[in-house]
This record gives C-alpha cells, sequence and structure tokens, in this order.
C-alpha cells in the first residue's frame, strides 16, 4: 500500500468528504482520491451482482464478467 505525502493529507481535509483530484506529474494523468468507505458505496452500486433484472428488457445489455 502507497501511503499518503503531507501534502496530499491537507488537500484531503480541505476537501472534507469530497474526492481530491490528483496528478502524476511524470505523464500528467489525472486520478481521483477517495476514501475506502466512499469506494465500497460506488461499488456496491455498480457490482453486476446488484444490476436489477429489469435491465435486462435491454436486448444489448450484457452484464460484464468479473
Amino acid at each position: 500500500m502507497v501511503t499518503i505525502t503531507p501534502e496530499q493529507r491537507q488537500e484531503i481535509e480541505k476537501a472534507g468528504n469530497l474526492p481530491v483530484k490528483i496528478e502524476d506529474p511524470a505523464n500528467h494523468r489525472q486520478y481521483v482520491l477517495i476514501s475506502v468507505e466512499l469506494y465500497d458505496r460506488i461499488r456496491s452500486r455498480v457490482d453486476v451482482e446488484h444490476i436489477g433484472r429489469s435491465l435486462y428488457e435491454y436486448g444489448d445489455f450484457r452484464p460484464l464478467k468479473k
């Protein structure tokens, strides 16, 4: 596991419960830093097991395989 820097901690504290955008200076890719609790909530809503059966009525819909 990677640990956060003091600068990142300050940004997290300033953001409160909101996600924090970070950028890799080497390639300018951006990332979003969120708490594990928020990640788990988001993940539980998009997990294949939690997709309502009614979505299968839309002919082309196929759940992602794990």
